[in-house]
């Protein structure tokens, strides 16, 4: 326990000098004080001498965080270890697998390489807590350790230990040194010295060394929440699971029991830093993991044997292909269960819900694994009442009904009747698309929302009901830059709006698919249509449809195009929807006021968190459908009509979307 309380210390310190940041010093202090006195009388001679080679080896630590000198180089590992490097280019080459997700998980275990991995793949697998299994991970070391250290359970304990340790080294170059594997790395070779020394170690205190060198040598990992949730992970496994086994083994099979006192004891651990990751509760994780974890030592083991023998491409790509198989099986289990419903359970933000989470896991924990009767009463309770707060909190956590709009508001959806006017803030410039078709209903939305300046003034195409509220929106404003499509249009309001623009003096440009800009702290990109709009049939299919990125979450806004558009938007899908889109949280402006001309499998794939739907209440057109708001029910979207609730204005922070509305009139 002294060695844990000292990495945890060492941690802290590391992570304030790095990130500048006072609070973990404190508690880095504290932690300091409680070991000094708790090694006042336990210390002794050996301990003495490991306690002041670490205090040396501090001072490293302490010279890089102020800049004094430089940490070690995290340089690829390949540029220098050239045969591992060549060995994943021929792998690669002669991967074969029974579908492009199974290649991708394959390779991702076999040899650390995620790259093919889709982003629908990266973010099913993100909403059932599988992300370990995208990429090598600790279990991956254990798994090639323990082959190897049995397949030469006749030898002697001095060549399966060295055998293991060279096998683990080259394991280490072949993928890389994620935060992770360097864990697990550290760790395994500390176990296999302490069997060559015949000594029997502790789990807990080879994981504290490990922490410690591992710091101390690159202050960076301090940041990481890989390395936190390795860490977290295994400190789990080896405090609660084998509690957890004893008790669950009375009624369950022992594998099950196993199986599932692993899973349960890793994320529980990691339930905190999971909350500040996912930003909820994944609801499916435990039972998908349950079934995915024993799949990955087949396929790390056959993917190993393929890269040995990837210079002989006929077995090699045999080998990969049989891997695949349990790949296959992990890939469907993740789409499956991310796409049911309420995949994921939503959490109240703020910096009680981080207390809550940890109270609740320290209690727990304490329950699991105290003998003593008023201990676990007393721990019993602090947990139920951390329970009942965060159920409590989560009734009211995901869409909070407020004044409108809130002062920290990011979007808002102006409600303009049957139209479209969606207003965006960044660092204080605005951009608003579209102006719906009431001068009086636009102006006085603007005036609300405190828009003296439009910076961005989109018009996404000359329908009436986009354009006709023109004047009221400019009125007394200044607008800097007009962004209008390129899709000819001799009606009217095209006219009219062109000459009202002219009049405001602003700078007119054209949209143009791949056209980007910034807004503030906002990027933005069109997405449709082309420069001259020549694949539009009509003027909804030549709107404009962009995408912009938040710092934490991405909006698209498909205006009024019909599903032939949205199916050019989809066909060019890798052009625009990248992975850091597929990792965060969306919000769409669900094109032509949630009309059935909607391309389902596209709607489907993106399943937005939020979706908002600008509609007139009571509008004759049936707007929006039943078929596209099932679409967006099973997508587990939060569905939000200006029909129903008025103008809508949507901020983020904590990790969770805050929604308020004005009030149907």
């Amino acid at each position: 326990m002294s060695l844990a309380i000292v990495a945890v210390a060492i941690w802290l310190a590391d992570l304030a000098l790095v990130a500048g940041q006072w609070l973990p010093l404190a508690f880095a202090l504290l932690l300091a004080v409680a070991a000094a006195i708790y090694l006042r009388t336990t210390l002794g001679r050996l301990k003495s001498l490991a306690l002041l080679a670490c205090s040396a080896l501090s001072l490293l630590w302490l010279q890089i965080a102020l800049g004094h000198t430089k940490p070690p180089a995290s340089a690829d590992i390949h540029a220098f270890a050239w045969p591992f490097g060549w060995l994943r280019a021929q792998a690669t080459q002669v991967a074969s697998a029974i579908n492009p997700d199974a290649k991708a998980l394959t390779l991702g275990l076999g040899i650390g390489d995620s790259s093919l991995a889709s982003p629908q793949l990266l973010q099913d697998m993100k909403t059932v807590s599988l992300t370990h299994l995208v990429a090598v991970s600790g279990a991956n070391c254990a798994i090639v350790v323990a082959a190897v250290y049995f397949a030469l359970r006749r030898c002697s304990i001095r060549l399966r230990v060295f055998a293991s340790l060279v096998a683990l080294l080259g394991y280490v170059m072949l993928v890389g040194p994620s935060a992770s594997v360097l864990r697990a790395a550290v760790m395994a070779g500390a176990v296999l010295l302490a069997q060559l020394s015949g000594r029997k170690v502790k789990p807990i205190a080879i994981l504290s060394l490990s922490v410690i060198v591992l710091v101390i040598t690159n202050p960076q990992l301090s940041l990481g929440y890989s390395f936190s949730l390795s860490v977290a992970a295994t400190f789990g496994i080896l405090v609660l699971a084998p509690e957890l086994h004893n008790r669950l083994s009375m009624r369950l099979p022992k594998p099950i029991s196993l199986a599932l006192s692993v899973s349960i004891a890793a994320q529980l651990m990691c339930l905190p830093l999971l909350l500040q990751l996912q930003g909820g509760l994944a609801t499916y994780s435990l039972i998908a993991n349950l079934i995915c974890e024993p799949l990955v030592a087949p396929i790390t083991l056959l993917s190993i044997a393929a890269v040995l023998l990837s210079p002989f491409a006929l077995v090699a790509s045999a080998l990969f292909w049989l891997a695949s198989l349990p790949a296959a099986l992990i890939a469907a289990t993740a789409h499956w269960f991310a796409n049911l419903p309420f995949s994921t359970a939503p959490w109240f933000g703020g910096i009680f819900s981080i207390f809550s989470a940890v109270a609740f896991v320290i209690s727990t924990s304490v329950w699991l694994t105290s003998r003593a009767a008023k201990t676990k009463t007393l721990t019993a309770i602090i947990s139920i009442a951390c329970l009942t707060f965060s159920i409590s909190s989560v009734t009211n956590s995901f869409v909070q009904l407020a004044a409108w709009p809130q002062s920290d508001w990011q979007i808002a959806n102006c409600d303009v009747g049957q139209g479209d006017a969606a207003v965006l803030r960044s660092d204080g410039q605005v951009a608003v698309i579209d102006v719906g078709r009431s001068e009086a209903k636009i102006d006085s939305c603007l005036s609300r929302l405190g828009v003296n300046q439009i910076d961005l003034l989109v018009l996404t195409h000359f329908d009436f009901d986009h354009v006709g509220g023109l004047a009221g929106a400019i009125h007394g404003r200044n607008i800097v830059s007009t962004m209008l499509t390129p899709f000819v249009d001799d009606r009217p309001a095209a006219q009219i709006t062109r000459e009202l623009v002219k009049r405001s003096a602003s700078r007119v440009k054209y949209a143009e698919a791949g056209l980007s800009g910034a807004l503030g702290q906002v990027s933005w990109r069109v997405l449709s249509p082309s420069r001259t709009a020549t694949e539009a049939e009509d003027s909804n299919d030549g709107s404009i449809t962009m995408l912009f990125k938040f710092s934490d979450f991405s909006l698209i806004t498909l205006a009024d195009l019909g599903e032939k558009g949205q199916m050019r938007l989809a066909e060019r899908l890798r052009d625009w929807y990248d992975p850091w889109v597929a990792s965060h949280e969306l919000v769409m402006k669900v094109s032509h006021h949630g009309s059935a001309d909607q391309y389902q499998e596209l709607l489907e794939f993106l399943h937005p968190d939020v979706a908002l739907i600008s509609v007139g209440k009571n509008n004759g057109y049936g707007h929006p459908t039943k078929r596209t708001l099932s679409v967006l029910e099973r997508s587990g979207s939060v569905i939000c009509r200006t029909d129903l609730l008025g103008a809508i204005a949507i901020s983020r922070a904590n990790s969770r979307f805050a929604i308020a509305d004005s009030g149907a009139s």
